[in-house]
């Protein structure tokens, strides 16, 4: 026997290169158990990272929202505005100096309410609601004789502050007031409250936190402005404050409270021009 190795024959070469590039079954049709590439898995792995957790929004928390800073930051625009509106208040003395005064600080308080209240709302505040539109005329037309029992004996406040100076800053103030704190007040700093108070308390006692919270911040800019916005005794506003209050713990909806406002603000105008005509 020859101690020549064995060659494989030339066609034994080919039949066996040919094995070899040829693909099987399973690597075609991915059968077998391969690793998956490190570039597929890195990109699984950051698609898994930008998945929000199961129960949590797509976007983190700010930390700024559901805290007690909107709290503080609702104190700080009521601080800014007052200055803001007592400087008014000096520069033009007297009655017209109190309406322009609390005009310009309603509209800085409203303006932060405006600014701020969509990202505070809770879940269906801003939903309208049949109920609400008949209480809030309701209670518009009423409030205005109830809350002016505590301004005037005979309760027809608008007939005790009349003047021409009055008429003049008496019809577009007072809507611009009661709009703007009921923006600030109550689509603001009602649902900040509402919602840092509920981490915190069973939810009757902190809707009563809150509605007593967003009542002082509707109530302080009439009271500071010498008792006197646009003519109207400052126990009309701070009534027209508690109402809502109470009217939006109760309903948690914004529009009813709002529309409730703008009623109370059109029997007071109405009721001052016709005192007025009488007089």
């Amino acid at each position: 026997m020859s101690d020549t190795p064995f060659e494989p024959s030339r066609r034994s070469r080919r039949e066996a290169r040919t094995a070899v590039d040829t693909p099987t079954a399973e690597q075609m049709f991915h059968l077998d158990d391969e690793p998956v590439p490190d570039e597929e898995r890195r990109s699984a792995r950051n698609s898994a990272d930008r998945r929000p957790a199961p129960g949590t929004s797509a976007s983190a928390p700010s930390g700024f929202f559901g805290t007690w800073k909107p709290l503080v930051a609702a104190a700080a625009a009521l601080v800014v505005a007052v200055i803001v509106g007592l400087i008014v208040t000096v520069a033009f003395d007297g009655a017209a100096g109190r309406s322009v005064g609390s005009v310009l600080a309603s509209v800085v308080v409203g303006g932060t309410g405006i600014g701020l209240m969509a990202r505070t709302r809770p879940t269906g505040f801003f939903r309208v609601n049949g109920l609400d539109v008949l209480w809030g005329l309701v209670l518009g037309a009423v409030m205005p004789f109830v809350a002016g029992i505590g301004a005037v004996s005979r309760g027809w406040p608008a007939f005790e502050a009349l003047s021409l100076r009055w008429l003049v800053l008496g019809v577009a103030a007072p809507f611009v007031i009661v709009l703007m704190l009921t923006f600030f007040a109550i689509g603001f700093v009602y649902p900040a409250a509402l919602t840092y108070t509920s981490t915190r308390f069973t939810p009757t006692v902190a809707r009563i936190v809150s509605g007593a919270v967003s009542a002082v911040a509707f109530a302080v800019i009439p009271i500071v402005f010498a008792g006197n916005v646009s003519g109207m005794p400052f126990a009309l506003p701070v009534g027209l404050g508690i109402a809502a209050s109470v009217f939006v713990a109760l309903s948690r909806r914004f529009w009813g409270p709002l529309l409730m406002g703008l009623v109370f603000t059109s029997v007071w105008v109405l009721l001052a021009i016709a005192g007025f005509i009488l007089a």
